[in-house]
């Protein structure tokens, strides 16, 4: 057997010295909680001068969604010290926001989808959406953002409407921002603590309906079927008011009564209102009996000019929206050039509020504003919205003071550039709603999308559509869009008629998903039948859905069915 030779202590001793003085400090490993191993320092020290150093390698991580996050080192600095005292120090970390990586003290970094617009998206400084930041942030289930953390001025520090003097008294008060009043103020039943529409869909798609916060569950999140994605329509339809394709002006219940079929829908707790376009009236209709009394305008269908203490004896004509805030009905007289409202107590006195009768896009206060060709109304937070479809902007009317202000879009410029006040354009808007959240979402009949415009910020944006004709369900500005209509919300979704394409469409808010309720479309071709037929989802037929308005304590979607001559419902 060979042995090792032997050495004497001298030689020892010279060994060990040389190990010392050559050889690096080791570098154990130590196990990470996720398995990975990440070096561990000794530091060796001696003499009249210290060398600290510091592993500063970074350590790279993936996750599920497939976003790399890079952690800071675990030494963040690297410092010689000498006898003269000198010393370096390096960065502890640079992230360049924007790249698609999380590093050093970034919440977020979704590179080129970094944004300051959308709701729920990492912002421009690699910033986590949150309250405060000026954009409702739908998926993280805010219901307003006003750009502050203050309480009391209607958004509370955390992003929720706050509560009216009367809310849970049973009664809808519009006028203080209230979508809903069950009486009480508990949760979980529909109708939040603070009078706002609690999210439908929490559950839905599972297959289990939850009868309190939800009207049907198939178990998928299908729509066009017998349940929309939110759960909360049946998307059944019926005949509420008018009989199929006989147009003319009579009061009655549901099938006796007869309509124009042309106009603009508002609802409050008990009523649905139709501004009858072509009967030069204001119908009010009640949601529980299908009652129809003219309230306002000709019983005759006589147009005209006259205010009057006595609805009746008033006059309008070519009447388009409406818009309420529970004790008012605001109407845009299209071919009169007015504002005009109708008080909804008895005998519904009609006023004019703003406008001249002259056509132009004149800002100013009653007389002194002008009208080109106004359209869609909302009703939000004191303020009536308006859109003039002809001069493709978007105003705003104060009830307290009678001033007409235009806030987007330059008059007779007409594109699809989103932008802030008079940088954005619109080609063609049409319909206005309102989700009460601080956004309002404009139907850019001509301009093939829908638009969104931020009461806080001034900016308009393309909420869904691709600018170009077409029908596709998808999401944003994946999905085409052909000619929208009327527009309604119930607070987490949009609704929307495609006029030349016979549907009902529905748009979720937190994801922008649109997908078809109700009717039978013709894939965007130009010529497209419309036809009427009662039935659930895409069974049923339309023919030329004109306006829309959701109301909430019967579960009900109502549609002004153009050709047909018909309220239609959809629960």
């Amino acid at each position: 057997m060979h042995r090792p030779h032997s050495l004497n202590s001298a030689a020892l001793g010279l060994l060990s010295l040389v190990f010392a003085c050559a050889l690096p400090p080791s570098a154990d490993t130590e196990t990470a909680s996720d398995g990975s191993t990440a070096p561990t320092t000794d530091t060796t020290s001696g003499g009249p001068s210290e060398t600290t150093v510091e592993d500063t390698t970074p350590t790279t991580t993936s996750t599920d969604t497939g976003v790399t996050t890079l952690d800071p080192p675990t030494g963040t600095t690297t410092t010689s010290s000498t006898t003269d005292d000198t010393s370096t120090t390096m960065p502890a970390c640079l992230a360049e926001c924007g790249d698609g990586v999380v590093e050093c003290d970034e919440a977020c970094d979704a590179g080129p989808d970094n944004s300051d617009l959308d709701p729920g998206a990492c912002r421009t400084d690699c910033t986590a959406a949150g309250c405060g930041d000026s954009v409702v942030d739908y998926p993280d289930g805010e219901q307003c953002d006003d750009g502050n953390a203050s309480e009391g001025d209607g958004c509370s520090a955390t992003c929720q409407v706050e509560a009216g003097a009367a809310c849970g008294d049973g009664l809808l008060d519009l006028d203080q921002g209230e979508e809903c009043d069950e009486g009480d103020v508990g949760p979980e039943d529909g109708c939040g603590p603070n009078c706002q529409l609690e999210p439908p869909g929490g559950g839905c798609g599972d297959g289990m309906t939850n009868l309190v916060t939800e009207a049907c569950d198939d178990g998928n999140l299908d729509n066009g079927d017998a349940c929309n994605p939110t759960c909360n329509l049946k998307n059944t339809t019926s005949l509420f008011v008018g009989a199929q394709g006989q147009l003319g002006l009579k009061d009655g219940v549901g099938g006796e009564a007869r309509i124009s079929g042309t106009g603009g829908l508002a609802v409050d707790l008990t009523h649905l209102y139709l501004a009858d376009a072509q009967n030069n009236c204001i119908r009010r209709i009640d949601i529980a009996t299908a009652e129809v009394e003219t309230i306002a305008g000709s019983t005759t269908g006589m147009s005209g000019f006259v205010d009057a203490p006595d609805g009746k004896d008033a006059r309008f004509a070519g009447l388009d929206a409406i818009a309420t805030d529970g004790k008012t009905l605001w109407v845009s007289d299209g071919m009169n050039k007015r504002l005009r409202a109708v008080s909804l107590t008895p005998p519904f006195a009609v006023t004019t509020v703003a406008g001249s009768g002259m056509t132009g896009v004149a800002d100013g206060i009653g007389e002194a504003a002008t009208f080109d060709d106004n359209r869609g109304l909302t009703y939000y937070a004191g303020h009536v919205y308006m859109v003039d479809a002809s001069a493709a902007v978007l105003r705003r009317f104060d009830p307290a003071t009678q001033e007409v202000v235009t806030l987007a879009g330059l008059a007779y410029e007409n594109g699809g550039d989103d932008g802030i006040g008079d940088a954005a354009r619109f080609v063609s808007p049409r319909y206005l709603t309102s989700d009460n959240s601080g956004m309002l979402y404009v139907a850019d009949t001509n301009g093939f999308a829908l638009r969104s415009f931020n009461t806080v910020t001034g900016h308009v944006g393309t909420f869904a559509g691709t600018g170009e004709a077409g029908y596709v369900d998808g999401v944003g500005t994946e999905a085409a869009i052909h000619r929208p209509r009327g527009l309604a919300s119930d607070g987490a979704s949009l609704y929307f008629g495609e006029f030349a394409q016979h549907t009902v469409r529905q748009a979720i808010l937190a994801t922008r998903e649109v997908s078809t309720n109700v009717g039978q479309h013709c894939n965007g071709d130009m010529v497209c039948p419309g036809g009427y037929g009662e039935g659930f989802g895409i069974e049923a037929r339309f023919n030329g859905p004109f306006a829309l308005a959701y109301h909430w304590p019967s579960r009900s979607l109502f549609v002004l069915d153009s050709a047909n001559r018909l309220i239609r419902r959809v629960e």
